[in-house]
């Protein structure tokens, strides 16, 4: 009888153990690959993508193998995951697409991989805007003209486009963007809209300075103004 209640644990704790082996084996793919593409580990990846795993397959976070190796700067692994059918507009959780990551990183290589798989240059996240937004905003002008001469699309208020900073009642100034530094916009006045008589200076959006009127911000002058300033964007010129 000893014997036999031997055996019944030996052969439940065997059952366990496959139990346990058989879900670390299940989970694993949704771990191992990310991990893989994030740390650069081309022969492991390689090696998943070759046994069957999902480049496509989201991990814990909500973030594909493609958006962990474009933040990671691994080229190799995003040209590996790319050639194995990953989709270059996949987003994150939080809608973030793999061009924005390499927008946002100024990471060149990666960008003109994406783009020539097809990636959309202008699908938008909230709060880090367009590829063309995000490079603008974080100064990476290689980036931005990657993407301008790839086709994306200005949101009217990219370098070169007029905007109008009108927050007097109606009234302030247009003018064309020169260059952007985060939530500052470098503008070139090209007119003055109202302000006859002047309008009241404000620190933010006329960089301290009147709008109009006997000394004031006029046509031509050179300023910065904050991106909440920017009242009318994408004006026609």
């Amino acid at each position: 009888m000893e014997c036999y209640s031997s055996l019944i644990r030996v052969m439940r704790a065997g059952l366990l153990a496959v139990v346990m082996i058989g879900g670390a084996l299940g989970q694993a793919p949704d771990t191992a690959l990310p991990k893989a593409a994030r740390e650069g580990d081309l022969a492991r990846l390689r090696s998943l993508l070759n046994s069957g795993a999902d480049p496509n397959q989201r991990d814990g976070d909500g973030n594909s193998p493609l958006i962990e190796a474009v933040a990671a700067g691994h080229a190799s692994a995003a040209r590996a995951l790319l050639a194995a059918g990953a989709n270059p507009n996949l987003t994150s959780s939080g809608g973030r697409t793999p061009l924005i990551e390499a927008a946002i990183g100024g990471r060149i290589e990666i960008a003109r991989l994406l783009i020539s798989a097809g990636a959309d240059l202008n699908i938008a996240e909230r709060g880090a805007g367009t590829p063309l937004e995000a490079a603008e905003r974080e100064g990476h002008t290689e980036m931005a003209d990657l993407l301008r001469h790839s086709g994306a699309r200005t949101s009217g208020r990219s370098v070169g486009d007029k905007v109008c900073v009108r927050p007097w009642k109606g009234e302030g100034y247009c003018g064309v963007v020169l260059a952007i530094d985060r939530n500052d916009y470098r503008l070139r006045v090209t007119e003055i809209v109202g302000c006859r008589n002047g309008c009241a200076a404000m620190a933010v959006c006329s960089a301290g300075k009147p709008v109009g009127g006997s000394g004031g911000l006029k046509a031509g002058d050179v300023i910065t103004a904050a991106s909440s300033c920017l009242t009318h964007t994408g004006v026609s010129k």
